[in-house]
């Protein structure tokens, strides 16, 4: 029973993490002024550890000489990296309203969201509004790169709950002393 929670689990826990290397890959090849956000380069980073540290959880359940104590650790690196990077996107796009358009000056003002910026001879330049895109093409493109940032928030957030689940999965097997590795040596309950 707790392998296939653990197997669905791991499979969600790499889902996610696809789904945090994607958004944040876009928004790095979107960037025309500079380079991206640090943060948005950090969930890159987040993204790809889920993914690895998932398969690491499967081959796991699977190989009797991988001890639950090493996973269980990686889990626990796993679950803190997530949720700071959850909570760098929250904080640097706390407020942001992506359907209201008298909000389109907060997201374009956003290293986060707005593809660069640089100054020149007084005015700003954006790298999110590259072509001079009509008022409507250039909100169309704001609310755009807004969700996909909230995603990006969302999805590092629900990586890390699916970590703690793995964590208290994994620490109740550990307790009861079957955190030797391998299906073939563990009953599970």
């Amino acid at each position: 029973m707790l392998a296939g929670l653990c197997i669905g689990l791991r499979g969600l826990q790499i889902l996610f993490g696809a789904v945090i290397v994607g958004l944040s890959a876009q928004f790095i090849t979107a960037q025309k002024v500079g380079s991206a956000a640090t943060t948005t380069q950090y969930s890159v980073f987040t993204g790809a550890y889920a993914i690895l540290e998932g398969f690491l959880g499967i081959a796991a359940l699977f190989l009797s000489s991988f001890p639950d104590i090493v996973v269980l650790g990686a889990d626990a690196i796993g679950a803190l990296v997530l949720l700071a990077g959850g909570i760098a996107w929250a904080v640097e796009t706390r407020g942001f309203s992506c359907t209201d358009p008298t909000k389109a000056k907060k997201i374009l003002d956003n290293n986060l969201l707005n593809q660069g910026k640089r100054k020149y001879k007084g005015d700003w330049y954006y790298g999110i509004l590259y072509g001079d895109p009509s008022a409507e093409k250039a909100w169309s493109r704001l609310q755009s790169s807004c969700k996909k940032g909230l995603a990006d928030e969302v999805f590092q957030f629900l990586a890390f709950a699916v970590l703690v689940v793995l964590l208290v999965v994994g620490w109740i097997r550990w307790r009861k002393g079957r955190g030797g590795g391998g299906m073939g040596s563990r009953s599970y309950v």
